[in-house]
Formats: structure tokens, sequence, C-alpha cells
């Protein structure tokens, strides 16, 4: 029988916070469950479906992201191999979990339509706060793909299993984004004045694998991702005009992510559940996917960046030198400098052994990057150096915290950098000497690409097309006759060209690796 990733059942979700890992396990995958599941317990499914996506994971760094977003951000050395600005498979696996992840979320949404409606309105919760999760990850498939199906996706148990009237139509782009902005910023306003009874609040607390039911973060997630969607739009002329004003808006409210402590993520409490980054080191350590890229690592050097030896270690045999993998040079010439040794790496310690990675969302850096291009954009240096700067120690003391709870110890450095070393590189990146919008710019996406690097390569992939900063160096693939630099969006799996053919053919014209996003302007 065929069967299409989007129109795909939903999978049971259960109470994650009372099982045992194999008892989460079990129900989790009888489909039967789904007739006797509840709203918290489905709740839990939906958010737990998609965590390799979030939480750093074999799955997406090796299968996913290694040949596509960290090869086109520069996150890591870049390999010059065949078909390396190829998605190939990356996009089947990607789609084929989204679309998993929404069944989920159509599952809830009939399990909360089934409810007598004052239950559906005590349970109002778990719609604003999985739409807004939902939301995320769609924004984030949007900004790889363009068009998808969205509002007739993931419905198949709604038509008896008949995969026939499944089939979903493919939603223009502009038209989610503004959707999910005006959504988001309902859920907003509405999220100001909600309140839970003891029994849902009491489980909600539970079934929150992200916020641990604080309403308060759920506000600052809602926010800062209205803040970056309306960031990544500011330049498309029919929503220059909303940007400024929401952004504005949000801004004077002030519940958002400003600081590491409000930081939204999916964290790993304990290794006795496979809510954990198993497999992360072997995604990372195989193939050279943890060599560091020669644009990050220079600035580095050059600018005695405090986060280097949180982030990268020493070549084995470079001698204490941070070098970089060279993206110009020949795969031949880059395969000597590998074998002898000397091109750096991530960090051991910190990053590709750390199991309690978190699964980052959106963070205080991140959020405060934004808030300087908002303010250098709209003419305000004092208030655009203010933020830039407070990303910055953000983003040092971000990666030093990571390495708080490392278990191999081996290459985490011995000394925190102290306050005059984080003083002295912001004075040495000088954003003062940065006298139009155009160099300010500069300086805040180069930030954005060693902030992002491979912790959030999707992010620093759609900044990077969005703004065409920084300006990194790309070898052409001589051996390819599809794409010879890094693509602007990944193709559509083919299951959609046999199994959802007339949908597919409707958006089949712009299925190629050079059609540009809707934001990508510049």
């Amino acid at each position: 029988m065929r069967k299409l990733f989007y129109t795909s059942l939903a999978l049971a979700a259960v109470f994650f916070g009372s099982c045992s890992q194999d008892d989460f396990a079990d129900a989790y995958k009888n489909p039967a469950n789904v007739e006797s599941t509840t709203v918290p317990k489905q709740f839990a499914g939906f958010m737990k479906i998609n965590y390799e996506d979030v939480i750093p994971s074999y799955w997406n760094y090796f299968t996913v992201i290694r040949t596509t977003s960290l090869n086109y951000t520069q996150a890591h050395g870049i390999y010059n191999g065949t078909g390396r600005y190829i998605p190939g498979a990356a996009s089947k696996d990607r789609w084929g979990r989204y679309y998993k992840f929404i069944a989920q979320y159509r599952e809830l949404e009939k399990v909360i339509a089934s409810l007598p409606a004052a239950e559906q309105t005590e349970n109002r919760i778990y719609t604003i706060t999985s739409t807004i999760y939902l939301y995320d990850h769609t924004a984030k498939m949007v900004d790889n793909f363009g068009d998808i199906p969205f509002s007739e996706a993931g419905k198949i148990s709604f038509t008896g299993g008949d995969y026939t009237k499944a089939s979903a139509k493919y939603d223009n782009q502009t038209e989610l984004y503004t959707m999910m902005l005006d959504q988001l910023k309902a859920f907003s306003t509405e999220l100001n004045t909600i309140t839970l009874s003891t029994k849902v609040k009491v489980e909600f607390e539970n079934q929150d694998l992200i916020n641990k039911g604080s309403l308060i973060s759920w506000k600052n997630y809602c926010n800062s991702l209205r803040l970056k969607i309306l960031n990544r739009v500011s330049a498309v002329p029919a929503f220059s005009a909303r940007a400024n004003t929401e952004m504005a808006q949000i801004i004077a409210e002030g519940k958002l992510v400003d600081e590491n402590s409000e930081n939204i993520a999916f964290r790993v409490y304990t290794q006795d559940t496979d809510l954990d980054t198993a497999g992360f080191m072997e995604a990372m350590e195989s193939f050279n996917n943890n060599l560091a890229p020669k644009a990050m690592i220079d600035h580095m050097n050059a600018n005695s960046d405090p986060r280097k030896a949180w982030l990268f270690e020493s070549g084995q045999k470079a001698l204490g030198a941070y070098i970089g993998l060279d993206p110009m040079l020949t795969s031949a010439a880059q395969d000597q400098l590998i074998t002898d040794g000397v091109i750096a790496i991530y960090n051991r310690s910190v990053i590709s052994r750390n199991k309690w990675l978190p699964g980052t969302l959106i963070n205080a850096a991140e959020v405060n990057l934004i808030l300087a291009e908002f303010y250098s954009r709209n003419g305000n240096s004092a208030l655009a150096k203010t933020h830039f700067e407070k990303a910055i120690r953000q983003s040092v003391d971000y990666y030093v915290r990571l390495a708080d709870k490392a278990d191999v110890l081996t290459w985490k450095p011995t000394a925190e950098p102290k306050l005059a070393d984080i003083d002295a590189y912001i004075a040495t990146i000088n954003f003062s000497g940065a006298t139009t919008p155009a160099a300010q710019l500069a300086l805040i996406a180069f930030q954005k690409y060693i902030h992002f690097n491979i912790m959030q390569a999707d992010e620093s992939w759609a900044e990077q097309r969005r703004l065409k900063l920084p300006v990194l160096n790309f070898r052409e693939d001589e051996t390819s006759s599809i794409r010879k630099t890094p693509p602007t969006r990944w193709t559509y799996p083919n299951s959609e060209s046999i199994y959802n053919t007339l949908n597919y053919n409707a958006v089949k014209a712009n299925d190629n690796l050079s059609t540009k996003i809707f934001w990508d302007v510049k």
C-alpha cells in the first residue's frame, strides 16, 4: 500500500512523566492507543516525536545536516567531495519526520475536539502551546523547502485510513508565514490572561517536555519566535511595515528570551530515557564531521575570541595552533592536512561527547542579535551596540556553561574566560567603528555565524541566505552537473512526485535548487 509521509497514521502518545523508558516506548509505538489517549498524553507524544530534530542526535546530524546546513554555512570544515551541494536523502529524511510530527498534532486536535465545550476551554493551554511549537518547526520547513503541504496534511485518520482522500495540497509559503504571525500574535495576547485549573496545571507541568508548565516561558518563547519570524521577513516589501511595528511592540512589552536563564530548549534531565544525545558523538566524530571551518577559526585567532577553546581543540599535531579547513583547497590537499592531524576540531568535552547538550529552540544571544539588527536597521546605533555586545557576552557564557555537566573532562579548558578577556574581544570587534548600517550588519551577521555554529545550523543557513552575510568562500563542485555552489532551497523528496502527483505538479516548476524562499530578496 502506498503511504505518504505527511498522511501517515499518527503514533500513539503516552504520559511521559510517570512511565519508564520501556513503558513509554511500548505504548508510544502502538497505534491502537490513539483510540484511548487523553489530551495530556497526546500532547507529550506530539512534543516527543521529533525530539531528534532538536536535541543533538545521530539522526539529525549525520543523515540530515552533515551534508546540507553544515556544509552550506561552513559551520564545520567543508570537505570538497563530489555532490556536496545537493541535499540528496536529507530532504526525504527531514520531510518524513516533519509529517509524522504534524500527524501527531492532528491527533491532538482531534482529541481536543472530541471533548465537551467546557473541557475544551479548560484544556486550551494545550492548543496554544502545541501550536507555538508546531509553528517553530513549520517555519523551518518553509525556510528549507518553500511551499509545503500544511492545512490538509496529517489527516489520514480523519478519512478512516483512506489514503486517496488524504493527499494534501501545497500551501503558499507567504500565506503560511502570515497565518503563523497572525496566530502567534493572538496566542501572545491570550497567554497574558489564561488561567489553569488545578487539574490542568498539574498535568501540564508533568507533560510539558520543554518549559515544565511555565506560562512565563511559553510567553517568552511565543514572542521570541514572533521576533525571529518578523525579522526574517523584514526586507520583504509586503511585510516590512508589519515587521517594524510588531517588533517594536514586542520589545516594548519586554516579555521575551533576554537572558540565558530564560533560554528555550529541549533539555536533557536524565540518561535513563531516550531523550538524550545518544549517537551524537558518532555523528560528529565520524567522516570528519567535526573539523573546524577556516573562516570561524581565522576570526577567533585574529581577535582572541574567548569562545575558541570552548568550541574547538587544536589539531593533534598542530603544536597548539588552531587551523581551520580551507574550503578553497582541492579535496586532495584537504585530505593531506586532515591526515597530518593539523586541522582543529570541535571540542569533544564541551560538544561532541557532552551527553547533556540541550536542544536549542531559541536563546538569549540569538534574540539580542536580532534586536541589534532591528535597532541598526532603524538608525539607533547606540541600542544596536548595547544588544550586540550583550549577545557576545551571553554567547561566551552559553558555551562555557555547556561544559558544566561534561562527563569527559580531557579537553575541557581549565580556566573560564576572564571579564577582561571578553571586554578586550568586544573592544577589538569595535561595533562603534562600524558607522553605517551595512558595516554594522556585517558584524552582527558574523556573530550569528559563530554563535549558531553547528548547534543551530538551520537558523544559520536561513540567516546567511537572507543577509548574504557573512561573505564566505566556496570552491565550485566541478564534478557536478546539477549544482556547483550551495543551493538556495532543498528539493522535495521523490515520493511527492510519485504519490502526491496532482498536488506536486502545482509546485513542480519551482522544485529546483535555485528557487529562492520568499524572504530571500537581497
